[in-house]
């Protein structure tokens, strides 16, 4: 005969059974990059050899980065989590500097803290999703671990310039003493950057230590239940508005620029000397490329790659050698970086047409 099903494990069933669906949405719509993600461990793992406490990492170990991204199947295995060992969090900020969602974080780190409570941060978070409402936008208020911890996302039609969607939502949130906060609640994304990676968030579904599923606030009229759980919780996530761009820009957020990848040596420094080492560039920049770049970062994001980056000193180099000409750019990379576009002096594009491509080869710079 078979045992009655308990609530917990209805919800998880719930969960699971639109894992595919949820994990879908989650890459169309909050997905800032694929190459890092958080992961919890579980419990029998958060503690190391030392006796110190480590609840999650950053994925995927150091030795498979870029060569594993996180896809569809491990945001599945997410939303199927029976424990907290399959829980995933995302970052909040892409490689570029650009964020496709604001996450804040309301939460009761200490239960003896007496000062601290689920009452106080609730008033907190459901003004702050009231005021973001007024504001035009569509936001998500999830009760994310049933213990007074809260989280309220709100998720964009484009990807918006981080550092622009950390100042509004400071903003927005400055005024958490008033709402009875002792301080402010944690902001996704962080200040930008943070770390190499930037900061991640946990994904809505199980959290990591206790038996809880995300929970969504009930936003229609005369709701009779406050928290939708299980499927009406999902189906809620699944018809979030994403906020437009116009309204993101009108509230001081800026569109994300496209990034355009420059070369350095023969596109930026003329290279009339040719190799010298690493950290040796003797030569001035090539005719009005500062006005060039100038120009371009009106419309673009503009970050140097180059073979002399693969040490810290090459960086300095082309750093230092940067400034001497009072030429600015918006990074320095170490590894080649997605791009909308890359500049190269030494590169053959491809046409579509792989027996012009190596005739092209062939005559290159004979």
């Amino acid at each position: 005969m078979n045992q009655p099903t308990s609530f917990h494990e209805r919800i998880a069933d719930e969960w699971r059974d639109r894992a595919s669906e949820l994990a879908n949405w989650t890459l169309k719509h909050l997905i800032n990059r694929t190459d890092v993600w958080g992961r919890y461990l579980k419990k029998q793992h958060r503690e190391n050899v030392r006796g110190e406490k480590n609840n999650a990492i950053t994925a995927p170990f150091r030795d498979e980065r870029g060569k594993v991204f996180l896809g569809l199947s491990s945001l599945e295995k997410h939303f199927k989590a029976k424990d907290g060992g399959g829980v995933l969090g995302i970052h909040s900020a892409s490689s570029d500097g650009s964020s496709r969602w604001i996450g804040i974080d309301i939460d009761l780190h200490d239960e003896d803290n007496l000062s601290v409570t689920p009452e106080g941060n609730f008033v907190a978070a459901s003004a702050w999703r009231e005021k973001l409402v007024e504001m035009g936008f569509d936001p998500l208020l999830f009760d994310s671990n049933g213990r007074g911890g809260f989280h309220i996302w709100i998720v964009f039609e484009h990807p918006m310039r981080t550092n622009s969607v950390r100042r509004f939502a400071e903003q927005l949130v400055s005024d958490y003493d008033v709402k009875g906060l002792d301080s402010p609640p944690d902001l996704f994304p962080a200040n930008y950057p943070h770390g190499r990676y930037g900061s991640w968030l946990r994904l809505p579904g199980r959290h990591h230590t206790h038996q809880h599923y995300s929970r969504v606030w009930n936003d229609e009229p005369w709701a009779d239940e406050p928290w939708l759980e299980g499927h009406d919780a999902i189906d809620r996530m699944l018809r979030t508005r994403m906020a437009p761009t116009e309204l993101c820009a009108q509230l001081g957020m800026e569109p994300s620029r496209k990034t355009v990848c420059l070369d350095f040596d023969g596109v930026i420094h003329s290279y009339r000397s040719g190799w010298k080492g690493e950290t040796v560039i003797p030569d001035p920049p090539i005719h009005r490329v500062d006005l060039a770049i100038r120009n371009l970062r009106r419309h673009f994001r503009v970050v140097v790659y180059s073979a002399r980056c693969r040490s810290d000193e090459g960086v300095q180099a082309v750093r230092d050698w940067l400034a001497k000409y009072e030429i600015e750019v918006d990074e320095i990379c170490r590894h080649k970086p997605p791009a909308f576009v890359y500049v190269d002096d030494r590169a053959v594009p491809f046409t579509g047409d792989w027996d012009e491509t190596i005739a092209n080869i062939h005559a290159f710079r004979k």
